[in-house]
């Protein structure tokens, strides 16, 4: 799928975003199911497939909403969920990504998207690869 093609799904989402923001500023269930589940979806990943994603994927330190799973089974990134305008405890990712030795975890509360790098040797907040 071309970028070109992305586009007019994204201001879809965004769309659908700014319609039902009071729906989603309450129910972070809302904003996975509405938001998160189908921007996923345009970027390749089958929602629906456990060997892919993983909603409340168990680890030593807790469970993070989703796990991205690669080839190989295991997770590449966690993705924490939040309701519209939240935002995810970052320790809390750190220590489910170190336990299980996941190399990025993703926050996102429907519109605003992070990417953090779990190992990069610098403080938390500069772990930021992308916005």
């Amino acid at each position: 799928m071309s970028i070109d093609s992305l586009i007019p799904q994204v201001v879809k989402l965004a769309d659908r975003a700014r319609r039902y923001e009071d729906v989603f500023k309450k129910s972070e269930a809302a904003v996975r199911s509405s938001l998160i589940e189908p921007f996923l979806k345009l970027w390749g990943w089958d929602v629906e497939d456990p060997a892919q994603v993983r909603p409340e994927f168990s680890t030593q330190a807790g469970k993070p909403d989703y796990a991205l799973l690669g080839d190989d089974g295991k997770p590449v990134a966690f993705l924490g969920a939040k309701s519209l305008g939240k935002q995810e405890d970052l320790n809390q990712y750190i220590s489910y990504c170190v336990s299980e030795g996941v190399g990025y975890f993703i926050t996102s509360d429907g519109v605003q998207w992070e990417v953090y790098e779990t190992f990069a040797p610098k403080p938390l907040h500069e772990k930021l690869v992308t916005r």
